[in-house]
């Protein structure tokens, strides 16, 4: 089926639905909660019932966002007509405190941007090209307003959009970023959304112990590869010792992408008792996501996560075997 006839269909399935269940991926970042509150505004202003949960909750960096009040960690509700994955391919990603109420609703719909080899929903809105799912939800909402004849579009609905496009273009620095992707930041700017003062938001605006979490991963730092690989580790006694959360991990894993000659920056966080969380961050050339999916995570080519169990040591040499074997011929 054509991405336009899909659309078409997204549009009217969310349309005809008059109580939705939308869910973030775990660990949640800009383009997921972004995106799924764009949605859940939408539907709310045309009257429907819209519930956005995140697993995890909302990172502190993103408690401005329009609407972020809205999300709940988990539902006991299970009257919903419809559920909507936004920036996640599976309900394997969405975790388990979400799980049952997407799972009670009679179709599950996935709008997202990464690579699936195999469909997962009812219907499947997806665009491997796009540098977020932000950009397919913009699409969608201009099919809904379209189909509908009202106006969705406006500055609070644009900031959630810009904070997903801002997020996984990297400011649009990475290779994902398209003539697209500055057209429609452009459209969004003119709508209300600064790209200088969500940038300010996300990446000027951390936490004390976000900058402590830094430093004590920076004192870690491994190079390993002959210099191709970077990785460091935060332990559950980092965390501890900082007063940290995982959220406060945000970004760091760049530091070690950044250093000249790393093709691959990994960085391994240990949740205490419960699992060790992957991010895994490359230059052009070098495919993490095939490191990623070995071990049931997923993402992009050049950012991907995956989550390992304990413990620490363990994980960190198994998912260093992995990475080495696939690194690109020199």
């Amino acid at each position: 089926m054509s991405f336009s006839k899909t659309l078409k269909l997204t549009a009217d399935a969310l349309l005809n639905a008059g109580s939705i269940v939308l869910a973030s991926h775990v660990n949640p970042d800009g383009d997921t909660l972004g995106s799924a509150l764009a949605l859940a505004l939408a539907l709310q202003a045309l009257g429907r019932k819209a519930i956005p949960l995140s697993a995890h909750g909302v990172p502190d960096i993103y408690h401005w966002l329009p609407g972020a009040e809205l999300i709940q960690t988990t539902s006991e509700d299970r009257s919903f007509d419809l559920a909507v994955i936004c920036d996640a391919g599976s309900l394997q990603r969405v975790g388990s405190a979400v799980q049952s109420a997407l799972l009670s609703a009679p179709r599950l719909l996935i709008i997202d941007h990464h690579v699936q080899e195999e469909q997962q929903g009812w219907l499947e809105l997806r665009n491997v090209k796009a540098a977020a799912t932000a950009e397919v939800m913009w699409l969608l909402l201009r099919e809904m307003e379209k189909q509908s004849g009202a106006a969705l579009l406006n500055a609070d609905i644009a900031k959630c959009l810009m904070a997903g496009l801002i997020t996984d273009t990297g400011s649009f620095r990475y290779t994902n970023t398209t003539p697209f992707s500055f057209a429609l930041a452009a459209k969004l700017q003119k709508l209300g959304a600064s790209p200088a003062v969500i940038s300010d938001e996300v990446y000027e605006n951390k936490s004390l112990a976000a900058v402590k979490l830094l430093g004590a991963a920076l004192q870690k730092l491994h190079i390993v590869a002959g210099g191709r690989i970077a990785w460091s580790a935060i332990s559950a006694a980092d965390f501890a010792e900082m007063q940290a959360a995982d959220a406060d991990t945000e970004g760091i894993v760049a530091h070690l992408r950044s250093i000249a000659g790393v093709q691959a920056g990994i960085l391994f966080r240990e949740i205490a008792g419960k699992q060790i969380r992957v991010s895994l961050r490359s230059r052009e050339g070098c495919d993490v996501n095939r490191v990623a999916r070995v071990f049931g995570g997923g993402g992009h080519r050049l950012a991907s996560g995956c989550t390992l169990q304990p413990p620490l040591e363990e994980a960190v040499k198994t998912l260093i075997e992995e990475m080495t074997q696939q690194l690109p011929p020199i």
